[in-house]
């Protein structure tokens, strides 16, 4: 999944907005079954969550933002 975060020549359209939903989704699910111990893979999983929330609000700004241009 590309990230401009990562990737300059990224972008994110309302199109890509299903598979951002379904990663955070998918990793909020894991995050509430790991056990305090496992603190690396929570981590990973915490700056998984927090890429696909920013996604998806810049999905979400770029969406309003086109509909108040037209």
């Amino acid at each position: 999944m590309c990230d401009s975060a990562r990737c300059p020549q990224a972008t994110h359209h309302p199109c890509h907005r299903p598979v951002w939903a379904e990663t955070a989704t998918t990793t909020k699910a894991f995050l509430t079954q790991l056990s305090p111990t496992r603190r690396t893979e929570r981590a990973r999983l915490e700056a998984d969550y927090s890429r696909a929330q920013r996604v998806l609000a810049e999905i979400d700004a770029t969406a309003q933002n086109a509909g108040q241009e037209q």
